[in-house]
């Protein structure tokens, strides 16, 4: 298996949009801001909004995202298993938290 440094998986993704997305958000920021091409900002908010993740909501006329209940769920778990890898290996960055296909 190949090493891969500072690359992020697609769980990694996921998890930047949905942080990004807590309090509402234009997919052009989300697009920006977590470093994403108009292609993959397409296919994470697919993917989000599919298992309900996330939720589409008009704000002043514009399509924003937010993080649903169960998007805040998946963000917590995805933050304490990223806390217990970091404990466990300590700053090594050589560890990959997860792997990619």
């Amino acid at each position: 298996m190949s090493e891969r440094k500072n690359n992020r998986g697609k769980i990694e993704i996921m998890a930047d949009v949905l942080a990004l997305s807590t309090s509402g958000i234009k997919k052009t920021h989300i697009m920006y801001r977590a470093n994403l091409s108009y292609e993959q900002i397409l296919y994470y908010l697919n993917q989000l909004l599919s298992k309900g993740l996330i939720a589409q909501d008009v704000s002043d006329g514009a399509l924003v995202y937010r993080t649903t209940e169960k998007g805040r769920e998946f963000l917590a778990c995805f933050t304490r298993m990223s806390e217990l890898i970091t404990e466990s290996y300590g700053n090594d960055q050589s560890v990959p938290l997860l792997a990619t296909t």
